[in-house]
């Protein structure tokens, strides 16, 4: 089993630890054009203060949980796959003007 590289941990709204590993930062940064160092306070930022937290755990036997934040107008996404009692970072992207609306059927966290 290959060894996850982490690049760094914060500590969510929700409470739990969230493992931000270096590949999935690396993902994250094909989305936003910012340095690593500005990513990752916006990925704390969004993780620590979203505007709302929605939970799909249809994809037995994982649970996502859809961070959203209202930034300037437009919607930032972090999505954290719960494996087990640990939380992993998996992704951040910009959804614009609105949250998904796949996503707006999902049951709110908080």
């Amino acid at each position: 089993m290959a060894v996850r590289r982490v690049a760094a941990s914060v500590k969510a709204i929700t409470g739990e630890e969230i493992v931000i590993g270096e590949a999935e930062l690396i993902h994250a940064m094909r989305h936003f054009t910012l340095p690593r160092d500005l990513l990752l306070e916006l990925i704390k930022r969004v993780l620590q203060k979203p505007t709302v937290v929605l939970v799909d755990n249809q994809i037995e036997p994982h649970e996502y949980r859809l961070f959203y934040r209202l930034e300037d107008g437009r919607y930032i996404l972090a999505v954290v796959k719960v494996v087990k009692d640990v939380s992993y970072f998996a992704s951040m992207y910009p959804t614009g003007k609105r949250m998904r609306k796949l996503h707006q059927r999902f049951r709110r966290l908080r």
